[in-house]
């Protein structure tokens, strides 16, 4: 018998979502999840990668072999602040009010802040790039595929001397 199984069950239930849903969420027939748990059998490895990507705030290596804690704090962000959208079933992190913070503690660590700064300025600008260059590739795109809708028409008026 599976042992990941009883794990993956216990993901469902601690996110509030039925087998079936979970299904759905990885892309998976209806079935593959829940016919393995009745039936104690196997699963393939991309239905365990897709869980794993779509909840990356359960720990994966709590999920293939029951060791450590559940939840995840490998990619630095705390599971208490990670929320998954209940219509798309995604994680994502709400916004959250700002922190007050003693001016005595922001003197002290003001360099922290400044640290903090300079990196969400960097953020923002390579964001900023990024975008850029989306809409760049998506002009390139359309001009791409105008060209394939005007080169039929094109060649059916040309003429050919034989």
């Amino acid at each position: 018998m599976c042992k990941i199984l009883p794990r993956i069950k216990q993901l469902a239930e601690h996110e509030g979502i039925t087998i079936g849903a979970l299904e759905r969420i990885i892309g998976a027939s209806k079935g593959v999840l829940s016919r393995a748990i009745s039936n104690g059998t196997d699963i393939q490895s991309k239905w365990l990668q897709a869980i794993v990507e779509n909840y990356p705030q359960y720990s994966a290596q709590w999920l293939l072999t029951g060791v450590g804690d559940m939840m995840s704090t490998s990619n630095g962000i705390p599971s208490c602040l990670v929320e998954t959208d209940p219509t798309t079933g995604k994680n994502y992190i709400p916004p959250t009010a700002p922190i007050e913070a003693p001016p005595s503690q922001v003197a002290s660590d003001s360099s922290l802040v400044t640290n903090l700064v300079t990196t969400i300025q960097k953020q923002a600008e390579e964001i900023g790039r990024l975008k850029e260059r989306i809409a760049q590739l998506e002009r390139e795109k359309n001009v791409v595929e105008e060209s394939f809708q005007t080169a039929p028409r094109e060649l059916s008026k040309s003429t050919v001397d034989l």
